[in-house]
C-alpha cells in the first residue's frame, strides 16, 4: 500500500483534495441552510415571547380596577399586588406610580424614597404605555418597566434568558422594533450594530443571514441574523467528520482511479507484446458481387484474445492503440502478416485483400517500403491489394493524392470507405483515384425502412449506375436489401452476415478451394451458386 501511495502520491492528494472540497462545499450548503432555519425559528421565538409579555402586560393592567378599593401602597394594596402577580411567568413586579415614579411594588413593598426611571438605554411611548427599557432599579439590577397612568409593570429579566443564551451558543444577533422598524426596543447579541445596518441597507454583505418575523396586531415585528460560519461555527467535531469521510472517499477515488490507470497501462503493455509476440490474429468477410454471389475478394479484420483477458474488441484496442502511438505499428503488422497469410490464395485465386488503414499510414515511407517489400517477397501483384481509407483520418488531401500515385505504380488499388457517412465526401471522391467505393452500413440499413437515410438512396444509385468503379455495400444482412441491391445496382458488390459472417482463414481456405476450374464455385449455402472473379473481370463488369 505504502509503494502504491509514493509511486501515485500526486494522484491521491489530488483526490483527497477534490473528495474534501466536494464534502466541504456540500457540507456548507447544508450548515447554511440549517442556520437559515435555525436563525428563522430564533425569529419567531423572540417574536412569540415579546407577544406573550404584551399580552400578559395589558391582562395585568385591566385588572387595576381591583387595586383602586384600597389605599395605594396600603398593606391589602401590596396584598391584592401580590396575588394577581403570581400566575404570570413573564412579569417580575407590578407598582404604583405617581409622577412617573415607582412608589411602591409586590416585590419591594414600599421604598424608602420613590424610584425615579430616569436611567435606563431605551424609552419608547406606544399609546398610552410607556416602555422604559433595561431600566435602574437598584445598583446593578436593571429591568424592562411599562407604565400607565399610575400603575407600572416591571417584565421578568428572565424571559429572553434562553434567546441570549442562543445568541452566545451561535452567534445569532436580534432587533425587537415596531412592525415598520422605525422605532428598536431592545436588542440581543453582540453585533446588533451590523444586523441593523444590513436592515437598513447600509451594508451589504453576502454571506450574512437575516430573517424577519413579525406581528402588525401588536405593531411589533423582530429581525435576527447571524454571519455565515465557514468552519461550522467552531465545531471541531464537524471538521473531524469531514475529514475523515473526506479521506476515506479520496482513497477510495483514488485507488479505482490508478486501478483503471494500471488497467489501461496493463492492456497498453500487453497489446505492445501482442504485436511483438504476433498474437493478434486475423478474420476475413468475403466481399461478393450481387447478382449471382460471386466471390471478389476479403476484407482482413483484426481480433485479439488475450491469454488472461480474454476477447478484447477492436472497439477498445484500435482507439487505445491510436491514443498511444501504436496504430501505426498495427497497420504494419496487419500488412505484414496478413498478406503472408493469404498470399497463395491471392496467387492462385486472382482475388484482392482490403486492408483498413489510416492516411498517415498511407503518407508514411515506412509503410510503403513495408507494403512493397512484402508483395515482393510472397509474390504478390499490387493489383490483389485494396487500401481502404476514410476522410475521419487526419492528412492532408495533397499529400494523401501524393502517396496515392506512388502506391499506384505498383498496382495497388485504393477503396474509400464509409461513403455517405459525411466523413467521406464528394470532394475526396472526385479528387482522389480511387477504385472502389464501400457504402456506409448505415445507408445499407435505410433499405426498406422509413429512416432518413432512405432519401440518399436514388441519388446514390443515380450516381453509381454511371461510375466506372466499383460499388461495395457494407453490412447487408437481410434477403429484402439484396433484392433491393439486385434489382437496383446488379453490378455492386455486397458484404454483410446475409452472405457470410467474418471467418478464419483456413474456412475461407475450404471456400475457395470449392472453386471449379471453369471458374465457378460449388454452392456455399443451399440456394447460391458462388464464383471467385477476378480483378479485372470485377472491374470489367463495374464499368
Amino acid at each position: 500500500m505504502i509503494k502504491v501511495l509514493k509511486k501515485n502520491g500526486s494522484l491521491y492528494i489530488a483526490a483527497l483534495l477534490l473528495s474534501f472540497a466536494f464534502f466541504y462545499i456540500v457540507a456548507q450548503v447544508a450548515y447554511y441552510a440549517f442556520i437559515q432555519e435555525k436563525v428563522e425559528d430564533y425569529a419567531e421565538s423572540i417574536l412569540a415571547r415579546s407577544d406573550n409579555i404584551i399580552l400578559q402586560v395589558r391582562e395585568i393592567n385591566a385588572l387595576r380596577e381591583e387595586f383602586s378599593v384600597y389605599t395605594p401602597c396600603s398593606d391589602p394594596y401590596l396584598h391584592a399586588l401580590r396575588k394577581r402577580l403570581w400566575p404570570y411567568p413573564l412579569i417580575k413586579d407590578i407598582g404604583y406610580v405617581e409622577d412617573g415614579r415607582i412608589i411602591c411594588s409586590a416585590l419591594w413593598g414600599k421604598y424608602a424614597a420613590p424610584l425615579s426611571l430616569n436611567v435606563f438605554k431605551n424609552k419608547v411611548s406606544r399609546g398610552s404605555y410607556t416602555w422604559v427599557f433595561d431600566a435602574l432599579i437598584e445598583n446593578n439590577i436593571t429591568a424592562d418597566v411599562v407604565y400607565n397612568d399610575n400603575f407600572s409593570v416591571t417584565v421578568s429579566p428572565f424571559a429572553f434568558t434562553r434567546f441570549r443564551e442562543d445568541s452566545t451558543r451561535w452567534g445569532f444577533n436580534a432587533v425587537v422594533g415596531d412592525y415598520n422598524h422605525k422605532q428598536h426596543f431592545f436588542r440581543v447579541g453582540n453585533n446588533t450594530s451590523l444586523l441593523e445596518n444590513i436592515e437598513h441597507g447600509k451594508v451589504h454583505e453576502l454571506f450574512f443571514i437575516s430573517e424577519k418575523s413579525c406581528d402588525a396586531q401588536h405593531d411589533i415585528c423582530v429581525v435576527a441574523g447571524v454571519r455565515h460560519s465557514f468552519v461550522f461555527n467552531n465545531n471541531g467535531y464537524i471538521l473531524l467528520f469531514l475529514f475523515c469521510v473526506a479521506s476515506l472517499v479520496g482513497l477510495f477515488i483514488g485507488a479505482l482511479i490508478s486501478k483503471n490507470q494500471h488497467e489501461n497501462q496493463s492492456l497498453l503493455t500487453r497489446l505492445e507484446n501482442a504485436i511483438i509476440n504476433k498474437e493478434l490474429h486475423f478474420v476475413y468477410q468475403p466481399l461478393y458481387r450481387v447478382k449471382d454471389k460471386s466471390i471478389i475478394g476479403v476484407e482482413v479484420l483484426l481480433r485479439w484474445n488475450d491469454k488472461q483477458m480474454g476477447i478484447i474488441g477492436p472497439d477498445i484496442f484500435i482507439p487505445l492503440a491510436e491514443e498511444n502511438g501504436l496504430i501505426n505499428k498495427i497497420s504494419l503488422y496487419v500488412v505484414e502478416h496478413a498478406i503472408k497469410e493469404c498470399g497463395a490464395a491471392l496467387r492462385e485465386k486472382d482475388i484482392t485483400l482490403s486492408i483498413n488503414v489510416s492516411c498517415s499510414d498511407i503518407c508514411s515511407k515506412t509503410f510503403y517500403q513495408r507494403l512493397i517489400d512484402t508483395l515482393q517477397q510472397e509474390g504478390v501483384a499490387g493489383k490483389h491489394i485494396m487500401l481502404e481509407i476514410t476522410e475521419r483520418q487526419s492528412g492532408r488531401i495533397e499529400d494523401i493524392m501524393q502517396s496515392i500515385c506512388l502506391y499506384k505504380e505498383h498496382g495497388v488499388l485504393f477503396a474509400l470507405d464509409d461513403f455517405g457517412t459525411g466523413y467521406s465526401n464528394l470532394k475526396w471522391l472526385s479528387m482522389l483515384d480511387v477504385d472502389e467505393i464501400k457504402i456506409d452500413k448505415s445507408i445499407t440499413d435505410s433499405i426498406g425502412t422509413q429512416s432518413i437515410n432512405r432519401h440518399i438512396l436514388p441519388g446514390l444509385i443515380a450516381m453509381f449506375k454511371d461510375m466506372p468503379r466499383t460499388i461495395v455495400f457494407e453490412g447487408v444482412e437481410n434477403e429484402a436489401q439484396h433484392l433491393f441491391l439486385q434489382g437496383n445496382l446488379p453490378e455492386s458488390c455486397a458484404q454483410g452476415w446475409y452472405f457470410s459472417k467474418a471467418l478464419a482463414f483456413s474456412e475461407i481456405e475450404n471456400l475457395l478451394a470449392q472453386v471449379k476450374q471453369i471458374g465457378e464455385c460449388a454452392v456455399h449455402d443451399a440456394d447460391s451458386n458462388v464464383a471467385v472473379l477476378t480483378p479485372e473481370q470485377r472491374n470489367g463488369s463495374a464499368a
